[in-house]
């Protein structure tokens, strides 16, 4: 009976130990006891040969194999999640161990079908393919993250050897490889234009994908969320998860991010705007006025009849409390901070796949209001820039330090420079935000190769 799972495990854990089961394990392989859901002993053995199995093919690894055993257990007695966990059952834990070898398999998989590396002729080929697929090596490697933390968390250490086998896979085996494969169009000129055909440039936003909406009749009303660090491969899991729910259809495509990458010229260049401009303090101007705070960011949106308010504020709104806030605007945008909040600090970056989880979840549940409680039928999900991360700190050879900052120098970052009249240098890309975000002015750029 499953009223008395409680008591079974308390009896499992002591037969086990009564006939020291776990002396008799090593002469089985995992096949001969994947149907064997008796003592939790049995489950520890599957999930710890699992993980070797993974590390010693992960060169030729099967992830059909792999699947099949990992879902049988989740499906088990002592892996699943429709059950709570219990002194003798950490049931949750365990779940996310097969969780984290699964997305290891996927992340090992993935690699293995780009044996020489990557290499384009053109940006536009990388761009196609990193939307298409090889965004998956982000996606796998944030969700191997989350389920081995949550393990680890719950006192299951049994992934250390396989995190660094991930770590060396996902940092040199992609990463590094992809960062090299981007480098060729930039020296090859992608600065100096920074365009590509057939994708739209982030700050076409409001003329490409609000104004055609609000053209077609006077009652449209459009909403536009704006997720502060919302990476791509994260909208794609959230374009899944909300096509899994009634009257939804979610669709995904990609901008050309400004450059540089950062919050301040990614949410102005996500404003309605005739002009872009950087005052002489390094600021962002739209169309003359600044934009760096949410009152601000209300009186840009007067003009198309637009308001902006927090996410948080949003979902703490009753239906006819939301209703009555949103009727006199067509354009609502609304900002939703998650991910940057957590991740931009670094006494809190360790949690920032946690916060990409809450995010999903909490942008998942601000477009059902929008659809369910507001009638809304077009809302925009976007982000001002992404991010990258590894649980592994950056190393010094990771790094390409400056030693001092140019003459000109209007702010300098750890991600990036701004100034005036900048001088070329070897361990940057130097380049102008006239031409990478459309902004006015002769602000220039350093980014790091």
């Amino acid at each position: 009976s499953s009223t008395r799972n409680k008591s079974y495990d308390a009896v499992s854990a002591r037969i086990a130990d009564t006939v020291k089961l776990d002396q008799h394990l090593d002469s089985f392989s995992i096949e001969a006891l994947v149907e064997v859901k008796t003592f939790l002993q049995v489950e520890k053995f599957i999930a710890s040969r699992l993980r070797d199995r993974v590390i010693d093919t992960s060169n030729v690894i099967n992830p059909e194999e792999i699947r099949d055993i990992a879902s049988r257990r989740q499906d088990g007695y002592w892996a699943t999640d429709a059950m709570p966990s219990s002194t003798n059952a950490p049931r949750q834990a365990l779940h996310a161990v097969y969780d984290a070898l699964l997305a290891a398999t996927d992340l090992f998989d993935l690699l293995n079908q780009h044996p020489g590396g990557f290499a384009y002729v053109t940006a536009k080929e990388m761009v196609v393919d990193y939307t298409g697929n090889l965004f998956r090596f982000d996606q796998h490697y944030r969700q191997f993250c989350e389920a081995a933390d949550y393990a680890e968390a719950h006192d299951w250490d049994i992934l250390k050897t396989l995190r660094e086998r991930i770590e060396d896979a996902y940092g040199n085996g992609y990463l590094a490889g992809l960062a090299l494969a981007w480098g060729k169009p930039l020296e090859q000129g992608l600065l100096e234009s920074w365009r590509i055909e057939g994708i739209q440039n982030q700050q076409q936003f409001f003329n490409a994908e609000v104004k055609p909406v609000l053209d077609q009749a006077d009652d449209r009303r459009v909403f536009v969320v704006i997720s502060d660090a919302f990476r791509y491969e994260a909208a794609e899991e959230l374009a899944g998860q909300l096509n899994g729910r009634y009257r939804f259809e979610a669709e995904l495509t990609a901008q050309l991010g400004v450059l540089p990458s950062y919050t301040s010229l990614g949410m102005a260049s996500l404003l309605p705007h005739e002009t872009l401009a950087y005052a002489e303090n390094g600021s962002v101007q739209v169309d003359g006025a600044p934009c760096s705070s949410l009152d601000l960011r209300k009186k840009v949106l007067e003009p198309v009849n637009g308001i902006a308010i927090k996410a948080e504020e949003f979902m703490g709104m009753k239906k006819d409390d939301g209703r009555n806030f949103i009727k006199p605007y067509r354009v609502v945008y609304i900002y939703h901070n998650k991910v940057d909040a957590v991740g931009d600090s670094a006494s809190t970056e360790d949690h920032t796949f946690e916060a990409v989880r809450t995010a999903i979840d909490e942008l998942s549940d601000l477009v059902g209001k929008i659809v369910n409680s507001l009638n809304g039928t077009l809302v925009l999900v976007t982000a001002d820039h992404g991010f990258l991360f590894q649980e592994t700190p950056p190393t010094v050879t990771d790094k390409n330090a400056i030693a001092s900052k140019p003459a000109g120098t209007v702010i300098a970052k750890k991600r990036y420079l701004l100034g005036k009249e900048l001088p070329a240098n070897d361990k940057a890309w130097h380049g102008r935000t006239a031409i990478t975000a459309g902004a006015a002015g002769d602000m220039e750029f350093w980014v790091p190769k």
